[in-house]
C-alpha cells in the first residue's frame, strides 16, 4: 500500500522533471501569433447570368456591361433551376475540440502515430511553432527509448517516443504539456478539461474538480515549484498551494516527466 509520504515524494520528483521539462520547452518555442486560419470558399452567386452564344460561334463573348442585354427568344423551352440564395459551411474545427484528459488531446489518444497527432492537431491550431525532430532520449528528462520527439503550438507541447507505458518498439504520442510558467496569456487560449478546468482556475476550482487531488506547496530553496497530483497521468503546476492560486500547466501522460 503506497502512504501519503510516498506520494507527495513522488509528486515532487514529477514536479521537478515537469519543471525541467516546461522550462527547456520554452527555448524551442517560436512566435504565439501562429494561429490556424481556415480558407472558406466563396460562395457562387446563383443570379449571376451568361450570354448565349450562338450554334457553331467560338468566339467567347466579352464579360456582359452594367447595361441590360437582350437575348432574342428561341423556339426551345428552357428549363429553371432554384438554387437556394445561402449556403451553409460547416464551423471549422476549433480549441473545444482539443479537450484535456489523462489519456487524450481531444481525439489524439495516447499510443496514437506521431504523423497523424501533428496533422490533427495542425488543422486545428495552425502549424507548430517549433519541431525538435526525432533526437536522443538524452535531449529530455528521464525519457526512454532509443529516440524521442517534442512539437509544439505555443504553450502546447506534445511528446513522441518509441518507449513508454503506452507502447514500445515503434513511436507514439506518451505525454503533452499545456501552459508555460508565467504566461497565463500564451497561445493557444481556452484549452480545457472534460470537467471545464483550465489555465488560470483556481485551487479550489480544482479541487472541486478532483477531491483527491494532492497539492504540495513545494520549495523555492531547491526549484521544486508548486504542484498538483491526482494520477500518475494527470498532473500539472501551481502559482502556489493557496485556494486561490492558480494552475499554470496541465500535463497528461506517461511521458518523460518522472
Amino acid at each position: 500500500m503506497v502512504t501519503r509520504r510516498a506520494q507527495r515524494r513522488a509528486v515532487r520528483i514529477g514536479a521537478v522533471c515537469a519543471m525541467a521539462l516546461v522550462l527547456g520547452a520554452c527555448a524551442y518555442l517560436g512566435s504565439d501569433d501562429d494561429a490556424a486560419s481556415t480558407t472558406v470558399p466563396a460562395v457562387v452567386d446563383p443570379t449571376a447570368t451568361s450570354a448565349s452564344v450562338p450554334a457553331g460561334d467560338t468566339t467567347i463573348p466579352a464579360a456582359p456591361s452594367t447595361s441590360a442585354i437582350t437575348v432574342a427568344p428561341t423556339t426551345s423551352t428552357t428549363t429553371t433551376t432554384t438554387v437556394p440564395s445561402t449556403t451553409t459551411i460547416p464551423p471549422p474545427l476549433g480549441v473545444d475540440e482539443l479537450v484535456l484528459t489523462p489519456t487524450a488531446l481531444g481525439q489524439a489518444r495516447m499510443g496514437t502515430d506521431p504523423d497523424q497527432v501533428v496533422s490533427y492537431v495542425s488543422a486545428i491550431l495552425g502549424s507548430p511553432t517549433s519541431d525538435t525532430g526525432w533526437v536522443t532520449p538524452e535531449s529530455f528528462v528521464a525519457c526512454e527509448g532509443t529516440t524521442v520527439r517534442r512539437v509544439e503550438w505555443g504553450a502546447l507541447g506534445v511528446m513522441f517516443g518509441d518507449e513508454s507505458a503506452v507502447a514500445s518498439g515503434r513511436t507514439h504520442l506518451m505525454s503533452y504539456s499545456y501552459g508555460l510558467v508565467g504566461r497565463l496569456d500564451a497561445e493557444p487560449q481556452g484549452l480545457l478539461t472534460a470537467e471545464g478546468l483550465g489555465l488560470g482556475s483556481s485551487v479550489d476550482q480544482l479541487l472541486t474538480a478532483y477531491p483527491n487531488a494532492l497539492i504540495d506547496e513545494g520549495d523555492p530553496e531547491v526549484d521544486i515549484p508548486p504542484s498538483f497530483y491526482v494520477s500518475d497521468e494527470w498532473r500539472g503546476l501551481l502559482s502556489g498551494a493557496e485556494p486561490g492560486d492558480l494552475v499554470l500547466v496541465v500535463l497528461a501522460g506517461p511521458g518523460c516527466e518522472g
